[in-house]
């Protein structure tokens, strides 16, 4: 007998036979059990990620006036202060980091003040740097002597370092060592070539 497809709703992972919700030890085993509902057979893979809270949710409404509400929205439920300021804040304002929750304006201050070890916000993106290296020079001829086995040397001592956050390829790296190669070949022959009018 097929197993059951499931589904995720937002009342968590139903069975595909009745929309029932599973219950805990269904979502959580790697082998194919039984619906306990219609009896069908279930086999469900579940992200770890499925259990974890959300943070940027929707902020819940204020109920009560003796509930707290949220610095930046006075209509949204406070969830949790700010561990710089102490300002409370509802769940759509809050920004968690390793080992802190903060508000825009705390987490903003410390981008500025460099305070957030953990946080990237820029990085260098040595393949572009390789790439000018071994063009930009070319257009000057001289500094090709310096640039290229610098462009080489670029490549080989950046080639293991971060690239950029977004997913980016290593074409730079690649078509900058053949021009450094080309480059320093040229210069090779000219230096031979002039020598060789000497004699």
């Amino acid at each position: 007998m097929r197993a059951a497809e499931h589904q995720v709703t937002s009342n968590g992972i139903v069975c595909g036979a009745l929309s029932w919700p599973l219950p805990p030890d269904l979502r959580s085993s790697e082998e194919e059990m039984t619906c306990p509902i219609c009896r069908a057979p279930v086999l469900v893979n579940v992200f770890p990620a499925f259990a974890h809270s959300h943070t940027g949710s929707i902020p819940q409404p204020l109920g009560e006036n003796t509930e707290a509400s949220c610095f930046y929205h006075l209509r949204s439920r406070a969830s949790t202060p700010c561990d710089e300021c102490g300002r409370f804040l509802c769940s759509l304002c809050t920004l968690e980091i390793p080992g802190a929750k903060l508000c825009p304006v705390c987490f903003e201050a410390s981008v500025r003040g460099r305070k957030l070890q953990h946080l990237e916000t820029s990085r260098t993106m040595h393949d572009s740097i390789a790439l000018a290296l071994a063009t930009v020079p070319a257009l000057m001829v001289w500094p090709v002597f310096i640039t290229a086995p610098l462009t080489l040397f670029w490549i080989g001592r950046h080639w293991n370092s971060p690239t950029s956050i977004l997913p980016r390829s290593r074409w730079r790296f690649y078509f900058a060592g053949l021009l450094a190669v080309a480059e320093i070949a040229l210069i090779a022959v000219v230096i031979v070539a002039i020598l060789k009018v000497r004699r």
